[in-house]
């Protein structure tokens, strides 16, 4: 179990932006011990599940988002992950609301597995070799094909909503919170996900399919591979140029790579490959004979 400073006592909790603070109980089960990180929709904390004693992250979104549960990302998170059952996509406990202590407001939280380790973000200074870039595509392809096996689009594929284990190497997908069903996601749908990854659909707020998250995920392996972020550059520019061509890869990644970054990151979506297709590929770049052919 967790240690806490000899600072955080009882008199003295730790506390955070959100407003609550450690030993408040959340759902009448889960402990909350120290905030952990921040994103744009809310708070997550490291608490511990008194059912079982095991620690859990316990998302807790921010107001004004919480004054509005009905329609809000918490409910849309929720609803992905239940039905999204894959081991490489973070598993949902609990879900609920709880009285902000601040205002009163019935705010919205989520309990997830807590998967130890970094975001993928903070692991890609210098790059990766393509054996390991390989192993970490697969299971990101693959939890990527429980998502679509779901009948969802996660729409927001990046290195910051990817936790990658230290002890084991074993990567997860995360953030749901902008994940829409794939069945009638039109015109009218907002153009959700972060400008660097989005697809060229994405970009025109076209009709977007499954293969969305693959031109992503295409993005995120070549950045993995290069150690520099694709399409970096001013926000004008960085949408017009992946609407007209595709993304530089280099020449001197392994034939194989190459081949599959261009269809991943095909400007017409019915020509990139399916996640399955692009795991099984990718399966067979972790050969070390088929990752340095040329």
């Amino acid at each position: 179990m967790d240690r806490y400073p000899a600072s955080r006592t009882a008199a003295s909790p730790v506390s955070d932006a959100s407003g609550f603070s450690a030993h408040v109980l959340i759902g009448g089960r889960f402990c909350l011990d120290e905030p952990i990180g921040r994103g744009t929709a809310g708070y997550v904390w490291r608490a511990t599940d008194l059912a079982s004693l095991e620690k859990v992250a316990v998302k807790i979104f921010s107001a004004p988002l919480g004054h509005r549960p009905e329609g809000h990302e918490a409910i849309r998170e929720a609803a992905a992950l239940r039905a999204v059952e894959n081991p490489h996509v973070v598993r949902m406990i609990s879900t609920g609301t709880i009285s902000h202590p601040g205002t009163g407001v019935q705010t919205p939280y989520l309990v997830l597995e807590l998967v130890q380790g970094t975001d993928l973000r903070q692991n890609l200074s210098g790059g990766l070799p393509p054996s390991d870039a390989a192993r970490l595509g697969v299971e990101l392809a693959a939890g990527l094909g429980g998502v679509h096996a779901a009948g969802y689009i996660h729409r927001d594929v990046k290195p910051s909503n990817i936790l990658v284990d230290p002890a084991t190497g074993h990567a997860k997908i995360t953030d749901l919170g902008i994940a829409v069903s794939s069945q009638g996601v039109g015109d009218k749908e907002p153009s959700y996900g972060s400008l660097p990854y989005m697809s060229p659909e994405q970009v025109r707020r076209a009709p977007l399919t499954s293969a969305t998250d693959i031109y992503s995920l295409g993005l995120v392996l070549l950045e993995c591979l290069t150690g520099v972020r694709t399409f970096d550059l001013p926000q004008v520019e960085s949408m017009v140029a992946r609407t007209v061509r595709g993304p530089v890869i280099p020449p001197a990644l392994p034939a194989g790579w190459r081949s599959l970054l261009s269809a991943m990151t095909s400007l017409s979506p019915r020509e990139r490959p399916s996640a399955e297709q692009c795991r099984v590929e990718l399966a067979s770049l972790q050969q070390p004979a088929h990752a340095a052919a040329a």
